[in-house]
């Protein structure tokens, strides 16, 4: 094993990410001597600290590698790739434990890990005082079924009060500093795409084992290059993710007066990268507007699409549209949307704010419905209804598509909609082979024969989630979290989703998690953005072995 190699490829991540924590520093620095009417305090000292504690690791782990022999292979290439992944939450974590804003170290890596993996859960939940002695009290739930399970936990963020009246003025994420929230919402835009394409694109100095790197982290069954090159393929896809970026940032300041440049980049790095973080308590939903539902629609969807589709878009390639699984993906999504709406049609509105606003008529129903679903399906997050009230058709629904996720190749978590169409096309040809034994049967996709060891691979990962979600469902309900609730958290951080129902519905946050829930579902958010293969692979005792 090329460890040297491994440390000083490390190296170069951990100082390229260092040089991202020059944003948030910079905003601190405006926030802190330019614009003081900030009611926050500013995040300086602990974006500085985090940017100084990744320079000194990144020169440590360099000083390691200087004599390595340069190369990467396919097992440096997965560690690499798994390392990456684990140790880059614990650095971007840092920020909100050197602030102040969370003080317990696991909910800081959590947090962190559910920005970069772009899952969008959180454990900033504000904290609850008593009216009488201002002290500071634990929030209770409690859900009742066949067994009550109660619930007890603190909350994590102080509310920003009035110096001479007392009168709370923010409180939840509002209360926390912009350069924060900011930085929440950029991860989450790193890890779109993918960090790791962002550094094979940037950094030449990989040679081979960019493809290696490539191929470990871009989601789907299938990772064909869009080039000869991979460098250029994920140089390509960065413009296409930056440009889309850009387009959503104008098209939300022009149809909503009220969204400012800040709030609209933020916004943007969470649709796109199908994310789901917020610089509102009440998400998309506290601004109230049709036109940015329906903006966040589109923009959710199109982060949801095969990027290489936009690829041969723009080489003028119209007839690669032609796709069977784009097609199956918004046919799903149609009839997820409509069979939602019609469920929730004469309910009771009520709004992620709290408000009761009458009942759902028929154009209320697809605006909300629609938003919801796409949400879920594209695995982004964000709310605007408190759906988990909602009938439990529209809920079973959600759950569902939840599994399910965008398109291979996409930001979007899930299994993705290509290995359910496999996995379809496989079990229809065994079963024909029943009754025809003598017929042997091939399909396509994407243009390529899908072999038997793609066949395999497709049933193994099936497989594996299987095992998983039982697994962690048993762990969530051994720690003490209600069934349904543990079920929903089995969804929302395998499908890197954000949202679930009861203790993880859209008004509640995962600040209920104890110690090891929270270790558990950073585990799973980086085990489902990385689709299990590539971190199980490493835990095989032969992987480590070496060859004779």
């Amino acid at each position: 094993m090329l460890y040297r190699d491994i440390c000083r490829v490390l190296s170069y991540y951990i100082f390229g990410f260092s040089l991202m924590l020059c944003l948030p520093i910079s905003l601190s620095v405006y926030f802190a001597f330019f614009d003081t009417s900030a009611l926050v305090p500013s995040s300086l000292y602990a974006f500085v600290g985090t940017f100084l504690i990744s320079l000194l690791l990144a020169f440590f782990l360099r000083w390691i590698g200087k004599k390595g022999s340069g190369f990467l292979y396919r097992r440096e290439g997965l560690i690499l790739v798994v390392l990456i992944w684990f140790v880059t939450p614990a650095l971007a974590g840092l920020p909100f434990l050197l602030s102040g804003t969370l003080k317990n170290p696991f909910q800081a890596y959590f947090e962190a890990a559910s920005g970069i993996t772009t899952t969008g859960a959180t454990t900033m939940h504000p904290k609850r005082y008593d009216e009488v002695t201002g002290n500071e009290i634990p929030i209770e739930r409690t859900f009742c079924g066949a067994h009550t399970i109660a619930y007890s936990f603190w909350g994590t963020i102080a509310p920003i009060k009035d110096s001479k009246t007392g009168k709370v003025l923010l409180e939840g994420i509002e209360a926390v500093s912009f350069e924060l929230l900011f930085w929440r919402s950029f991860i989450q835009w790193l890890g779109g795409v993918g960090i790791v394409v962002l550094f094979v694109a940037v950094l030449p100095v990989l040679g081979v084992g960019g493809r290696i790197l490539y191929q470990a982290e871009v989601p789907g069954p299938l990772k064909d290059s869009l080039t000869p090159r991979i460098k250029e393929t994920a140089y390509f896809l960065w413009k296409i993710y930056v440009g889309m970026s850009l387009l959503e940032i104008i098209l939300l300041m022009a149809f909503n007066s009220d969204i400012g440049l800040f709030e609209a980049c933020t916004i943007t790095f969470s649709t796109v990268s199908t994310g789901g973080f917020n610089i509102r308590n009440a998400s998309i939903g506290a601004l109230g507007s049709s036109a940015t539902d329906w903006t966040v629609i589109f923009f959710m969807l199109f982060g949801s699409i095969n990027f290489s589709l936009y690829f041969f878009v723009l080489r003028g390639k119209i007839y690669k549209l032609y796709n069977t699984e784009l097609f199956v993906y918004l046919c799903l999504l149609a009839i997820s949307c409509g069979l939602v709406a019609f469920s929730i049609v004469g309910t009771t509105k009520v709004l992620i704010t709290g408000e009761v606003d009458g009942i759902f008529s028929l154009g209320d129903a697809i605006r909300f419905a629609t938003f919801q679903v796409v949400s879920a399906q594209t695995t982004t997050g964000f709310v605007t209804a408190d759906y988990d009230i909602w009938p439990y058709a529209a809920q079973v629904i959600m759950l569902i598509i939840m599994f399910i996720g965008g398109m291979a190749g996409s930001t979007a978590g899930g299994i993705k909609v290509m290995r359910y169409f496999m996995a379809f096309r496989i079990v229809q040809h065994k079963l024909e082979s029943i009754f025809r034994p003598e017929t042997v049967r091939r399909f396509r996709v994407s243009d390529r024969d899908v072999d038997t060891g793609t066949e395999i691979l497709v049933l193994s990962y099936f497989s594996i989630v299987i095992l998983i979600v039982v697994l962690a469902f048993l762990l969530y309900v051994f720690d003490g979290v209600d069934p349904e609730s543990s079920i929903s958290l089995v969804a929302l951080m395998i499908n890197n989703i954000g949202i679930g129902f009861r203790m993880a519905a859209p008004n509640e946050s995962c600040a209920f998690l104890s110690n090891f829930g929270l270790c558990l579902s950073s585990i799973l958010m980086i085990l489902g953005r990385l689709e299990f293969l590539a971190i199980l692979a490493i835990l095989f005792p032969s992987f480590w072995k070496t060859k004779t």
